[in-house]
């Protein structure tokens, strides 16, 4: 039954288009509640997944998407931003890019990411001799803070010590070379 219950999101993935898999998927919206990341839009859309909220790539993304709110709406586009993080990063994150809150949704546990295939790093894990007291002091230290969830404490560090290493060029293909094209 493990195998079987592992080999089905490769096989959702394999007979679903993308647009299908995240008009299926379940994030939040800005309160917590689940849903569809295409509830509430009407005609074509520009959907948008990032990283973790907060990171840098994340908010520049959207300080140029809300640059280019107004060309959006003449062309007839909603916008949809889906981020990692919680209901409480999405406000924060809000608030700092000025993206509108209704635009934006988040993926806690990154499900969303994970089913569209898209790189999430070497797969990396704390060990559990970390205490967890030294993963809130460290988690502080970045955009999103602590999780007020204690039991996301581990998975979202997990998370942002993955996407530090992809920053890095560990299991990020083309990365570092991206990095460097833009500063030359």
């Amino acid at each position: 039954k493990r195998q079987a219950v592992m080999y089905l999101p490769s096989l959702a993935s394999a007979l679903l288009s993308p647009y299908q898999q995240i008009k299926a998927a379940k994030v939040l919206d800005p309160t917590g509640s689940p849903i569809s990341p295409l509830d509430g839009l009407s005609g074509r859309a520009l959907v948008v997944l990032l990283p973790q909220l907060g990171e840098f790539d994340s908010s520049e993304m959207c300080e140029q998407l809300v640059a280019v709110q107004d060309d959006l709406k003449k062309a007839d586009l909603n916008l949809r931003v889906i981020g990692i993080g919680d209901a409480e990063a999405a406000k924060r994150f809000s608030r700092f890019t000025g993206l509108p809150l209704e635009q934006l949704l988040v993926d806690p546990n990154a499900r969303l990411h994970r089913v569209l295939g898209l790189h999430a790093g070497p797969g990396w894990r704390v060990p559990k001799s970390v205490p967890d007291e030294m993963l809130s002091f460290l988690l502080s230290t970045l955009p999103g803070g602590v999780p007020k969830d204690e039991s996301m404490l581990r998975p979202v560090f997990d998370a942002w010590l993955n996407y530090l290493a992809m920053c890095a060029g560990i299991c990020a293909p083309g990365t570092l070379r991206e990095i460097f094209r833009g500063y030359v």
